[in-house]
């Protein structure tokens, strides 16, 4: 895929071979240089040697258009990136691999009770201006305890709606994701 991306003339390509943490993972991360509406756009080839069958694709941009990005900008940008280097891989070396995004249409996500509980006690008791130790307490809480991941933008959307200022509430939404990647690790 890294050959297939130089050939395109469309990125500028970073090979990683990974090894921190005990788990060796191969990464492309292809940015792209041609124009797009969204900022820095462009996307990792990730591969985890005790996976070494499946590759997982992460898009990314510093800002999005829309942000956060609508489901079928997300899906074009995916298609328009990734896909037309997937047929090109496909077609030179006769294999049928597919681009297959995650969450499916027609079920958006909800919280469930044990989520809603642990959020709900976390903005409701939290200083919304600076947290005091007791509030890190309840949100490190709510990765610990939580079972189902809350998608970013759902988390800053009630962060902001419980009276976070935008910034803190996507510093927070940040720091989550990255607490569930760790959380992952185990």
């Amino acid at each position: 895929m890294i050959a297939i991306g130089r050939e395109t003339g469309r990125f500028t390509i970073e090979h990683v071979d990974d090894s921190a943490g005990g788990t060796r993972m191969e990464i492309g991360n292809f940015r792209l240089t041609t124009a797009s509406p969204h900022r820095d756009h462009g996307f990792q080839l990730i591969v985890r040697e005790e996976k070494s069958d499946r590759v997982r694709v992460e898009l990314r941009a510093q800002r999005w258009s829309p942000e956060p990005p609508a489901r079928a900008a997300y899906e074009e940008a995916a298609h328009d990136l990734v896909g037309t280097l997937l047929k090109r891989y496909n077609r030179s070396f006769g294999t049928r691999h597919r681009l297959r995004i995650g969450v499916r249409e027609g079920r958006p996500f909800k919280l469930s009770q044990r989520t809603r509980t642990l959020l709900h006690r976390f903005v409701t008791l939290a200083n919304t201006r600076s947290l005091h130790p007791f509030d890190w307490h309840r949100f490190y809480a709510l990765v610990r305890e939580g079972r189902q991941e809350i998608p970013g933008h759902i988390l800053r959307d009630e962060l902001e709606r419980a009276g976070f200022p935008p910034e803190q509430a996507r510093e927070l939404a940040q720091l989550y994701a990255h607490l569930w990647e760790f959380k992952r690790l185990r």
